[in-house]
């Protein structure tokens, strides 16, 4: 009996590696239009916050989260949400770090931010 243990274990041990590979291989998919769309709309939004002071309350957060969704033009799910808002804040930050305000990434941000909001610069 103890003979066929110790296959069946490597067996279950070889599926369970199998499994956290899938799932490894699963969360660094490469992320799609609408995932690549709402981290650059909130970069925007970040890089206000860091270049602008700008300040939001609840019901402007949730207008810009609705806008946000919309051109984004499909549904992200929420877990994936705040992984994107962190990888948003991380690159603008790097960006400020690297040459402040005046940086390429942070204008460009900058300029998707004002789009979301409405605003045209002159």
């Amino acid at each position: 009996m103890t003979r066929h243990r110790l296959p069946i274990g490597f067996a279950l041990a070889g599926l369970l590696a199998s499994a956290v590979a899938v799932q490894a291989a699963a969360d660094v998919t490469a992320p799609t239009s609408a995932e690549l769309a709402y981290k650059d709309y909130h970069a925007g939004v970040h890089a206000a916050v860091e270049c602008r002071g700008a300040k939001f309350s609840p019901s402007d957060y949730r207008e810009l989260e609705s806008r946000i969704n919309q051109r984004a033009g499909e549904s992200v799910h929420v877990g994936r949400q705040l992984q994107l808002i962190q990888d948003a804040k991380v690159s603008i930050n790097a960006a400020l770090n690297n040459s402040g305000c005046a940086a390429g990434e942070v204008q460009e941000a900058l300029a998707r931010f004002d789009t979301l909001r409405g605003y045209t610069p002159r």
